[in-house]
């Protein structure tokens, strides 16, 4: 009987993957050993080594590797604020830090090597068999950034290394249990017979929205040396955490993202303000031609007086098609409100209320006085409408809620959604470097950004489906990427 694959189905039946069953059973006493035994020689030596560095190094020594570590930014010694100092530094403090004795006198001299092989050059031939193999192996190792590929809760992580292309499952209970596929991790991994570890961890889970960054970071090492490896990755330690650093600031004070209309224009909510010199009526008949209808369509939805005189009329300001959005008749650019004698414009951009008080001069001229403009900040309307009676207990229009579920309705989204996934794939993208899902397919780094981005499509994605929510796997069929 011919062996089975690791990835065919076990033959026991039971449904799962041989790697997964079977395969998992057989190796996992010896796995499961080597791997708590290593776990136990990381805490063991941490604690031997940081004796070793009051002994060799001085006290000062441990504040000066975190000074360099956190990249001369005064960051406090608290693991409160800064959880990295117990998570990430102490490893690379007894693993990798090195001292720099350029400023210091001679007789000052700390030793110029790392904290964990200068305790094997003292212990020599006496030091343990395993530690040494340990100390060698994570020395050797450099730091990288890692993306989950697949997780096994409970027992391991599949990974893939964004900087050197290697793939490697590591055992791991705890963060297997809540990391997610896209997830980006920096991290350094050892390899001891067939069981790997990480052996120092950085506490920020890195969302896969930057994967960008570590391509563009890798392209750039590859410029600079085309076959670099995990030694070259030792000598771009200081990049490695100033990027991790970079992204983290990121993630805790995240800027407002630079929010556009649908043609492309900053997002500056205005409202123009003009006193008429004329009727409502007349005001009416000069500006309905904005509606895209005549003026009979939509009076109706006015104010009369008693004399059956218009005194006030709501209506839009539209225009053809729309420069983003291809399947879309039209775009709204405003909206006009006309109130006895004050007409009010309103729009969401700069260049709209350019755009649309030419049209007033040229429809209404010396009828219409232009009064003033009042300009509100993006942030305070965002705060405005997180702190709507609504949007503060959840409340939804029922009407709305109605309305959504007519067949019809249901009918109309399902078309706009599947018109919008069909032009986005020759809509060029900045998560794509301004390419379109379909050139971006055609190239090794391309697709490699599509991957990326379905990632954040799928770590998006609600319990509930969503009427545009993308389908992946139709996305990908489409592409080619199946």
């Amino acid at each position: 009987m011919t062996k089975p694959g690791r990835n065919d189905p076990c033959p026991c039946g039971s449904g799962k993957k041989y790697k997964r069953c079977c395969l998992a059973q057989q190796v996992a006493p010896v796995a499961s050993l080597n791997w708590q035994k290593m776990r136990r020689t990381e805490g063991e030596l941490v604690h031997i080594l940081l004796k070793h560095v009051d002994r060799f190094y001085g006290s000062e020594a441990i504040a000066e590797a975190w000074d360099e570590f956190s990249l001369w930014n005064d960051l406090p010694m608290d693991p409160e604020s800064e959880p990295e100092l117990d998570t990430i530094f102490l490893p690379w403090f007894v693993f990798n830090w090195t001292p720099d004795n350029a400023e210091i006198d001679e007789a000052q001299h700390l030793p110029e090597m790392q904290v964990a092989m200068h305790y094997l050059k003292q212990k020599g031939p006496q030091a343990d068999s395993f530690y040494r193999r340990f100390i060698e192996e994570a020395c050797a190792q450099p730091y990288s950034f890692f993306q989950v590929t697949d997780t096994d809760p409970g027992r391991s992580l599949s990974l893939k290394d964004l900087l050197l292309g290697r793939e490697i499952t590591v055992h791991e209970r705890q963060a297997s249990t809540t990391l997610k596929r896209g997830d980006i991790i920096f991290t350094r991994i050892i390899t001891m017979d067939d069981a790997s570890i990480m052996v120092g961890c950085a506490p920020i889970v890195i969302p896969p929205a930057y994967l960008n960054d570590f391509i563009d970071m890798r392209e750039n090492m590859a410029e600079a040396l085309p076959d670099y490896g995990p030694e070259f990755l030792h000598e771009y330690d200081i990049e490695l955490r100033s990027l991790y650093y970079g992204i983290r600031e990121a993630l805790h004070n995240p800027s407002l993202p630079e929010l556009q209309n649908t043609d492309g224009d900053p997002l500056q909510p205005t409202k123009l303000y003009y006193t008429l010199k004329c009727t409502p009526h007349e005001a009416l008949d000069a500006l309905a031609t904005l509606s895209m209808m005549d003026t009979d369509e939509f009076i109706q939805e006015g104010k009369f007086d008693e004399q059956g005189a218009l005194v006030s009329i709501e209506f839009p300001w539209l225009k053809r098609g729309n420069a983003q959005q291809k399947s879309w008749d039209n775009t709204v650019m405003g909206h006009i409100t006309i109130n006895g004698e004050q007409l009010t414009i309103d729009v969401n951009s700069q260049q709209r209320a350019d755009a649309v008080k030419r049209k007033i001069k040229r429809r209404l001229g010396s009828r219409a006085q232009y009064r003033n403009a009042v300009i509100q900040s993006v942030e305070k309307m965002l705060e405005e409408m997180q702190n709507s009676p609504a949007a503060m207990q959840g409340e939804t229009s029922s009407d709305n809620d109605d309305l959504m579920m007519h067949p019809e309705i249901q009918e109309k989204i399902k078309a706009m959604a599947e018109q919008h996934w069909k032009d986005w794939l020759d809509t060029p993208i900045p998560a794509l470097k301004d390419q379109t899902p379909r050139e971006a397919a055609k190239s090794r780094i391309g697709r490699e950004r599509l991957d990326a981005l379905f990632l954040q499509f799928e770590q998006y994605a609600g319990q509930e489906p969503q009427p545009f929510e993308p389908d992946i796997d139709a996305l990908r069929h489409s592409l080619g990427l199946s």
